[in-house]
């Protein structure tokens, strides 16, 4: 499948930025493309280089059958150039080009991958990524070749989070480029980016995607019902990549896991928590996580309904029983606490957290949030809130 615009989920308004760069012969040396996780920054990236080299565009989307698009849609065109985050090897420099086939393998299966699904694409889930130094030298020297068949030599940096400071070692380029040269960044988070990058480069913010983008894709993409369509878009929070992990998962399975937990807390029933912290530790950690973002997915149409009384949150059915049963216990902070421990705990269950320790430590901290009243419950917040899981 060629990487066109119109491959790309949503996005309507970036789209006819990007086309209209190109058609007014207006494209900036160095852009950020800013979105967050599964909003199709990299897609639109991708998109936007095939457009750029595709002989036969049209003022709305490259061809996709020229000979250019058919290379930029294998990721293996001469002048469309990649840089990402990697481990070291033994005996090797840490560069991009080791790790070219296992990112085109990656690339092909999901363009709106995170982070954490390219770690275990190289199997890399107990190393460090980084962008090197001597990375930043390969791309330095790549830009002074002449392209091969493009007017334009276009390299995507993906996730330029994993710049340290040698990242300075690119500002050069940024700011005295070569003619015809093309450098797109795509970004999660701007805060962890070098400020003397961001203050060079033009920044395109995408959005998450919208609840309709998603459904129209799940519908006509994937073949979902409505109803499972709804489902999945309520808990995905505007990213494609977590709708494509859920496809297929159980309905209820973490709306059951969800309530049972919620009632062995608030009966204090360390017995059953135990056998359930047991239960979901061996249900692998996709699933894990998966179920952390259906909580946090929960507990956010909570804290969304005691804020604005608004009727209209993205629960459904039993999910609606069990709002009115825990509703009387919980004020807006303690939902924010919960919020913020689940949080940190889906984090670490990417980060390789034990999840066996992590799921009990946050079980007791989940008891005793419920079913603690006035002193007792400020009394043990700070303390809550500093605690760590130990690690595998």
């Amino acid at each position: 499948m060629a990487m066109k615009f119109s491959e790309v989920i949503g996005q309507h308004d970036v789209k006819q930025k990007l086309l209209h760069m190109v058609t007014s012969n207006r494209v900036s040396h160095a852009q950020i493309f800013l979105g967050p996780e599964g909003s199709g920054n990299l897609a639109l990236a991708l998109a936007f280089a095939q457009y750029v080299v595709c002989e036969n565009k049209s003022g709305e989307d490259s061809c996709g059958i020229c000979a250019p698009c058919i290379k930029a849609s294998k990721f293996i065109h001469p002048d469309i150039h990649f840089s990402f985050p990697v481990i070291s090897k033994p005996n090797e420099k840490p560069r991009s080009a080791l790790f070219i086939q296992e990112w085109r393998v990656a690339l092909t299966k999901n363009p709106y991958l995170n982070v954490n699904d390219w770690q275990q694409e190289i199997s890399s889930e107990n190393k460090q990524l980084n962008i090197s130094t001597y990375e930043c030298h390969e791309i330095i020297n790549s830009f002074k070749l002449k392209s091969f068949e493009s007017a334009y030599k276009i390299l995507i940096l993906w996730l330029p989070e994993y710049l340290g400071k040698e990242g300075n070692v690119l500002l050069k380029l940024i700011e005295e480029p070569a003619e015809k040269t093309l450098l797109i960044l795509v970004a999660n988070n701007h805060e962890q980016i070098l400020t003397t990058i961001l203050s060079r480069t033009q920044l395109l913010k995408i959005n998450r995607l919208k609840d309709e983008e998603l459904s129209a894709a799940l519908n006509n993409i994937h073949g979902l019902s409505p109803e499972e369509s709804k489902r999945i878009v309520n808990l995905a929070n505007g990213d494609y990549n977590e709708c494509l992990k859920m496809i297929g998962n159980e309905k209820n399975a973490n709306e059951e896991l969800w309530s049972a937990w919620l009632n062995h807390c608030l009966k204090k029933d360390i017995v059953e928590l135990s056998n359930w912290v047991d239960e979901i530790a061996a249900t692998g950690r996709e699933n894990q996580k998966s179920f952390l973002i259906y909580a946090l997915h929960f507990i956010r149409e909570m804290m969304a309904f005691q804020y604005t009384k608004s009727p209209n949150v993205r629960l459904q059915g039993d999910e609606i029983n069990l709002v009115k049963k825990i509703y009387s216990l919980v004020s807006f902070e303690k939902l924010q606490l919960i919020y913020t421990l689940l949080n940190r705990s889906h984090y670490y269950i990417e980060r390789n957290a034990s999840s066996k320790i992590l799921f009990m430590n946050l079980s007791v901290q989940l008891l005793r949030i419920l079913t603690s009243q006035g002193e007792d419950y400020s009394n043990f917040e700070s303390s809550l809130m500093q605690a760590e899981p130990l690690y595998l």
